[in-house]
């Protein structure tokens, strides 16, 4: 089925591990030209070899996503390589394991550049690029909604509620040109939760008692709404904020 993804240019920033991986995989394999970019350059060019053994299109850049020059010089560089910009995937981020009362200021720092300053930077530099009726996509999380006594991950709440407001804000004034949306995932099965949780039975407890699923969710799951938000399935759709979290924020 043409969902009107076929040679639309995707710039996916985290796009060589976990949500932001899966999400190029999936634009890729619906006919996307994926542009993938993040701190890595290795895993960001095995993402480009897996869509393009498949017969796909990608192209990737090494990109600090901390630096003031990161929005600019990523879509610029997407630009070049796509020949436009339709597509715009935040799904990079840093999460340190630190209890807010015991937060450094450099943690601190670091959490809100790239989890908050950088999407900024990215939606400010692709909203002068994306080409009417394109779509852009912010990963959030559930810890922008609710707290997390588990993880102690003050900085990554703060900066993904505030990515909350920016989604809001950018769609506001993008319409009716560029769709802005967010997803908040629940846990996800991914590298970033190394260190939560790392006994398997007092994971499966805690999942037990707080997910109605019972599970922890895929980034494929994740990658599959992201892919409806920026096809023609979600082009009445704008400034909304979508749980994928198998029911953990219900209540």
């Amino acid at each position: 089925m043409d969902r009107g993804l076929k040679d639309k240019v995707a710039l996916v920033a985290g796009g060589g591990t976990g949500i932001g991986r899966a999400t190029a995989l999936r634009l890729g394999d619906e006919g996307a030209k994926v542009f993938v970019i993040g701190r890595r350059l290795d895993r960001l060019a095995s993402v480009v070899a897996e869509i393009e053994a498949f017969g796909g299109k990608a192209g990737c850049l090494s990109v600090d996503l901390a630096s003031a020059a990161c929005g600019e010089e990523a879509v610029s560089a997407a630009v070049a390589w796509g020949g436009g910009l339709d597509i715009l995937v935040n799904a990079a981020g840093t999460f340190p394991y630190t209890p807010v009362h015991e937060l450094s200021d450099a943690d601190w720092d670091e959490a809100l550049a790239i989890n908050l300053s950088g999407v900024m930077r990215m939606c400010r530099a692709a909203a002068g690029a994306i080409t009417k009726g394109g779509a852009m996509v912010n990963i959030s999380s559930t810890n922008a909604v609710m707290g997390d006594k588990v993880s102690s991950c003050g900085a990554y709440s703060a900066a993904k509620a505030g990515q909350l407001g920016l989604t809001k804000q950018f769609a506001a004034e993008l319409a009716p040109n560029i769709r802005v949306n967010a997803i908040l995932p629940g846990p996800i099965d991914t590298d970033m939760l190394e260190g939560w949780l790392d006994d398997p039975q007092e994971r499966a407890d805690w999942m037990a008692r707080y997910i109605p699923m019972a599970r922890l969710g895929l980034a494929s799951e994740v990658a599959s709404v992201v892919a409806m938000l920026v096809s023609d399935d979600g082009a009445y759709v704008t400034g909304v904020v979508i749980p994928v979290d198998g029911g953990m924020t219900l209540v």
